[in-house]
């Protein structure tokens, strides 16, 4: 951004340098192999720059100068600018630069981030803002921060604009340290796949509910809310069939959560201040057992049913944005985990592997759920035998599963079957002391018979461990 401003104090040094250069050496030629790269090489060189460092390469020569104004990804963090750079005594400054920036741009914007002051929003020009990278530069995720640690000399609560994220290009919106006194600004989203709501706080559950259910194409919903009337008794209702991955990080004086949501795959619980019987959930893709409400106090849990897709967007999610925020505010915290996985297909297995390699911390529960859907072609025993039968093998003699690193506190698998992959998965956890106390097998609900044959397999797996090594209980139950 500041390439405004220092245009010609560069310009000056660059001839002053090649003024130097020729005369120390006469014979040498100035070559720019860089500048004679395609537009399409210089944007990728671009890409890892600041955005006030691509636009500064404009003085660089003519070549360079619009280079910049094709970047797919622009970021405005105005607090970090203002304390780095001398216009810290004129905002104005730097407003005016933005909304330069911004109308000099050529072509549509991937993604667009502005970390703003309260005050952007008093006097209007976040507005402008908005409108212009939603409605002119079509930006496809969008990302507000409200950085409300900045005092604001008006002391007025600004309001967006209604039907503000609206447009057709717009499908991911993040919103950070708001207050939402209406639904309006998020008013006829269907356009939304991804919504973000972090340090958002509302009068009542009420307005949360309308935004919801203005946007009913979502994908993953995030939310770290805060109602300041808590008196309604009235719960978060979210009825989705398009939603697949609901990420609850903190809800606060809300009295309940109705989740009705038919597509859902991933359900990430870390805080909530309601307790079992304010939390309901109708998602057939989920299964889970376990009681996340310990006395007195809601135990972090995480629900995941992995696909078998080759390309999902759940998984692109989890791996993506999820782990950091989650893994981080767990990690001296008790947390659980319940997930769905077919040990015949390779996809689910190695998706297995990625999430458990993603936990830092000792797991207090996994619980696993084996999927049994042998009628898919790529379950078949024809088609997985090769490959699951070499890949544990490996595992128990070379590779830890999923490493050697991760441990856990106790294990459920509520529908163990004895065959071949889940003797082979459950001995890996054991040989491996992945499971630090017990490992829990459910065979009350089985026939006689089949409950006998669960019962020598345990057995088999007791073997497993030496003498000195029998510090791991495992149980029927």
């Amino acid at each position: 951004i500041l390439g405004f401003e220092t245009s010609k104090s560069y310009r000056l040094q660059n001839c002053e340098y090649s003024h130097m250069e020729r005369s120390s050496s006469a014979q040498v030629k100035d070559v720019d192999n860089i500048s004679k790269l395609p537009n399409d090489v210089l944007l990728l060189i671009l890409s890892r720059l600041s955005t006030e460092e691509a636009i500064r390469t404009s003085v660089v020569s003519k070549r360079w100068e619009h280079v910049w104004k094709q970047l797919s990804h622009l970021v405005f963090d105005i607090p970090r600018i203002i304390n780095s750079t001398e216009l810290r005594d004129s905002l104005n400054r730097v407003d005016i630069l933005i909304t330069k920036v911004i109308n000099n741009h050529r072509g549509h914007l991937e993604s667009c981030v502005i970390n703003h002051f309260p005050y952007h929003g008093v006097t209007g020009i976040l507005n402008t803002w908005i409108q212009s990278v939603t409605c002119v530069k079509h930006t496809k995720v969008l990302t507000l921060t409200n950085d409300f640690l900045c005092q604001n000399p008006t002391n007025k609560i600004f309001d967006i604009p209604t039907n503000s994220f609206s447009h057709p290009s717009l499908t991911s919106l993040s919103l950070s340290s708001y207050i939402l006194r209406s639904s309006h600004p998020l008013i006829n989203c269907s356009n939304l796949k991804t919504l973000k709501l972090v340090l958002i706080t509302a009068p009542e559950v009420g307005v949360f509910n309308r935004v919801l259910t203005s946007c009913p194409s979502l994908e993953v919903l995030v939310l770290d809310i805060v109602c300041v009337d808590n008196k309604s008794g009235v719960p978060l209702k979210i009825e989705n069939n398009t939603l697949k991955v609901l990420h609850v990080q903190a809800m606060h004086y809300i009295d309940g959560i109705q989740v009705s949501a038919t597509s859902l795959d991933i359900l990430i619980i870390e805080d909530a201040s309601f307790g079992r019987d304010g939390f309901f959930l109708r998602s057939p893709k989920l299964q889970f057992d376990r009681n996340f409400w310990a006395p007195g106090r809601f135990v972090p849990h995480m629900s995941y049913n992995i696909s078998k897709e080759e390309n999902s967007i759940v998984h692109e999610e989890f791996m993506n944005n999820i782990p950091r925020p989650f893994f981080r505010s767990v990690a001296i915290m008790a947390a659980s985990m319940s997930v769905s996985v077919d040990l015949r297909n390779q996809t689910q297995v190695e998706r297995l592997r990625q999430v458990l390699r993603l936990w830092t911390r000792k797991m207090m529960g996994l619980e696993i759920i084996f999927k049994k859907d042998y009628n898919d072609a790529t379950t078949t025993e024809e088609n997985s035998e090769s490959w699951h039968k070499k890949f544990w093998k490996d595992n128990i003699n070379k590779d830890a599963f999923p490493s050697a690193k991760f441990r856990v506190k106790t294990v459920w698998m509520n529908n163990f079957s004895g065959s071949e992959e889940e003797f082979a998965f459950a001995s890996c956890l054991i040989k491996q002391g992945t499971v630090v106390d017990k490992m829990m097998i459910k065979t009350s609900s089985l026939p006689a018979r089949k409950k006998l044959e669960i019962e020598a397999a345990v057995v088999k797996l007791e073997a497993l461990q030496t003498e000195d090594e029998r510090e791991l209980t495992i149980h029927c139950f």
